[in-house]
């Protein structure tokens, strides 16, 4: 806890500002919304995944009981008010005489591929990438997300049983307080490998392996919380009978769905952080006043600076390069046709006009004073920060617009 105040105190390192982008990411993706649905295709995708995993399940095993028992462990974690009116509606559909053939088989997949679409078109809003899939490969993709996600199950599902005999083991030569912390070390490790693959799978490639463990170990760490709480939980709903009635089983089952999966939207946020660490520096470039004076201004001068002596030409009219330019120490006049147009000081940036129009350079840049340091962010870096921040759009056309009135 201490260690989480004096991240929150220092508003200066870099983990600050992960933690900050964290919270903004839940706000500007709209976390409240985004989570309702991926609840929502949660709760209908349930009863036919379920189902299919059933089937696989018994198949597979000499005793369905178990499978059953195992789900049943799964569904009470995830829906517990209703977990076993969910489980015999599918004991009363397996028990029916129906053909396990290839045509109900893929109404079963293809029943719980909009939560798969619903997860996938989360990330990639919350990754800021672009949708340029078709139909039919984006289909293709949900189906092979319903087999990862029925793989995570059975993941989960024999690792609690081999976790539950490997513990009861450990228990008899261990006190029960160095039991308990050994199936809480294990559980939490193992969680986190299976959330990490499954980040894995459902985000791009170039994620770091270190980013997707960090954001499984919060879901998994999330999820601890909410299991060890869920008593509490229940004391404070039980107020929820006298509005809802015969209801508040349904209702507190839902809450607790919408908790879990939030968890997943957490972590996914976390890892989307970490993956544009690089572009959540240069933001405050144009977030923090007085940028030019603040202590992180010295890993943006190690990452993109550069010292320039005294009538150094940064670029000249008719230059091909659309980077943007930040002032940090000394001065920089531009020029058109030899002539001074204005001057940038300190905390101050030039060469936006190129950059959003993509043209080559109409004037020049030149440093008039002793030396000066500037801080060089490729064309390509900018235009991700518009696209993915309106406030960083909104605040960079501004100051756009500022500069033209005084040249008027």
């Amino acid at each position: 806890m201490q260690k989480i105040l004096d991240l929150l105190k220092d508003k200066r390192g870099t983990k600050y500002f992960t933690f900050k982008e964290v919270l903004d990411g839940c706000v500007r993706h709209n976390f409240i919304a985004l989570n309702a649905s991926i609840s929502f295709f949660t709760l209908f995708a349930l009863v036919p995944l379920i189902l299919l995993i059933f089937f696989i399940l018994s198949q597979w095993l000499a005793n369905s009981t178990f499978a059953l028992s195992q789900l049943e462990l799964v569904t009470s974690r995830l829906l517990p008010q209703i977990s076993d009116q969910l489980l015999s509606e599918v004991i009363n559909i397996s028990n029916k005489q129906l053909s396990w053939g290839l045509v109900l088989f893929g109404i079963l997949f293809l029943a719980t591929t909009p939560l798969t679409q619903a997860l996938r078109l989360s990330f990639i809003q919350i990754l800021g990438l672009n949708k340029n899939n078709t139909y039919l490969k984006n289909k293709l993709k949900d189906i092979f997300s319903v087999v990862a996600i029925m793989f995570f199950f059975f993941a989960y599902i024999f690792i609690d049983l081999y976790l539950q005999k490997t513990t009861s083991l450990v228990n008899e030569y261990l006190p029960i307080f160095q039991y308990r912390i050994v199936t809480f070390s294990l559980s939490l490790i193992l969680m986190t490998l299976i959330m990490s693959i499954f980040f894995k799978f459902f985000m791009a490639p170039k994620i770091k392996k270190a980013h997707l463990i960090f954001g499984g170990l919060l879901t998994s760490m999330l999820w601890f919380v909410l299991n060890d709480a869920f008593g509490f939980f229940i004391g404070l709903s039980q107020p929820l009978g006298y509005f809802y009635g015969s209801l508040r089983n349904l209702f507190i089952s839902l809450i607790w769905l919408y908790l879990n999966t939030g968890a997943i939207l957490i972590g996914a946020e976390l890892i989307a952080a970490l993956h544009k660490q690089e572009i959540l520096i240069l933001k405050q470039l144009f977030l923090i006043k007085n940028i030019h004076r603040h202590p992180i201004i010295n890993k943006l001068m190690l990452m993109y600076g550069g010292k320039y002596k005294k009538n150094k030409v940064i670029f000249n009219e008719g230059s091909q390069d659309n980077d943007l330019y930040f002032v940090i120490e000394g001065e920089v006049v531009i020029k058109k046709d030899g002539k001074v147009i204005y001057a940038v000081n300190p905390g101050e940036y030039f060469g936006e006009y190129a950059l959003l129009h993509k043209t080559p350079r109409t004037v020049s840049a030149h440093i008039c004073s002793d030396w000066a340091r500037l801080i060089k962010i490729n064309d390509a870096k900018v235009r991700k920060m518009l696209e993915e921040d309106p406030k960083i759009a909104q605040i960079f056309m501004f100051n756009m617009a500022r500069r033209l009135q005084k040249l008027l």
